[in-house]
């Protein structure tokens, strides 16, 4: 059990680490869209890269982050009937649906591996002006699925333990599944 939660704490540090990275990422994307409104509007001269770039930095920072979001479980959810149960009620139900989320990881991982791979393989560029290489942006897609692939068996790790004990796996997990209380 011991390895488990080693595992487990393992795998949130890592989605933590590239959640911190993910939302530095955001600050660059707030200052390089300021940079092309003023380019575009006010100097009249836009860049040609501009918004390609914007929207390479906002596709890595979805991919990257959503492991990081899986971990905070702030990915959108319907509670209306969900909220309503205990926390051991709670895993049970996200046992029931694992099945589903592992499926659509590695799908999700597979194929955007193949798609990055190709790009490199191929020399992909983009049909642009600036024409930049492909590779770079699509790496961050099999990445993140990655990542949310093992916070996916993380949350699994968690939900069964809390089915079978009804105690969370690790101390820190009570706070996280905290209710919320909302004003």
């Amino acid at each position: 059990m011991n390895l488990v939660r080693a595992v487990v704490r393992l795998i949130d540090k890592l989605n933590g680490a590239f959640g911190f990275v993910a939302a530095l990422s955001l600050l660059g994307l707030v200052f390089l869209v300021c940079y092309e409104v003023f380019l575009r509007y006010v100097m009249k001269a836009p860049t040609t890269w501009g918004n390609e770039m914007i929207s390479f930095i906002f596709a890595g920072y979805v991919m990257l982050g959503g492991g990081y979001t899986l971990l905070k479980r702030d990915h959108v959810a319907m509670d209306i009937v969900y909220s309503r149960y205990s926390d051991r009620g709670k895993a049970i139900i996200d046992l029931c649906t694992a099945a589903f989320m592992l499926l659509f990881c590695w799908v999700l991982f597979e194929q955007t591996f193949i798609m990055a791979k190709e790009a490199l393989e191929t020399g992909q560029r983009a049909a642009s002006d600036w024409s930049p290489p492909l590779f770079p942006v699509l790496l961050a897609f099999p990445i993140g699925a990655g990542l949310i692939l093992l916070q996916a068996l993380a949350r699994i790790a968690r939900d069964l333990h809390m089915a079978l004990t009804n105690q969370p796996l690790l101390p820190e997990d009570a706070v996280l599944e905290a209710p919320e209380v909302r004003q």
